[in-house]
């Protein structure tokens, strides 16, 4: 069963067209049907029915300001994710933010595609959207071990393991 989702792609870096929105928008669901197993799983209802996301795409720039102004760090991190929470009609809110540049860089660096490495950031994205964290070594396990799973089930490697 699929997660309603309604998710806006907004591109302010130039990667429309190694990263389209149909790509995008079928990683996103797959994080959130997958993270919604998870409670059927375990025999709970989802706290939410429906999601709500905006996915943003940026230059250095912009992810070192939002960077800056929210964590007081002075650089351009990977992906930052603000999690609205879930409103009286159960619906989930929340923005995700991708540093287009630090994207291709980190994909260079550990050896990945950039696709592999779109894929796992947008999933890590979607899981902190959901409350998933990596504060702790037990939530860090539990965190990594759904993206592996779910990145898995796009034919894509375990992004832990060093190559």
């Amino acid at each position: 069963m699929k997660t309603e989702l309604h998710l806006s792609i907004q591109y302010a870096s130039d990667c429309q067209d190694t990263l389209p929105r149909w790509r995008l928008r079928n990683w996103v669901q797959k994080a959130l049907d997958s993270a919604v197993a998870v409670y059927h799983e375990a025999g709970e209802a989802a706290p939410f029915t429906c999601a709500q996301l905006a996915l943003r795409l940026v230059g250095p720039e912009e992810m070192t300001e939002l960077n800056g102004q929210y964590r007081d760090k002075a650089y351009a991190t990977n992906v930052l994710t603000f999690e609205y929470g879930v409103d009286e009609d159960q619906r989930l809110s929340a923005d995700i933010i991708i540093c287009d540049e630090v994207l291709q860089r980190e994909a260079v660096e550990q050896n990945k595609t950039l696709l592999q490495h779109a894929a796992h950031l947008t999933i890590h994205g979607v899981l902190h959207a959901l409350g998933y964290d990596h504060i702790d070594a037990e939530d860090a396990e539990d965190m990594e071990g759904l993206e592996i799973e779910i990145l898995q089930s796009l034919k894509i490697p375990n992004p832990y393991l060093a190559k």
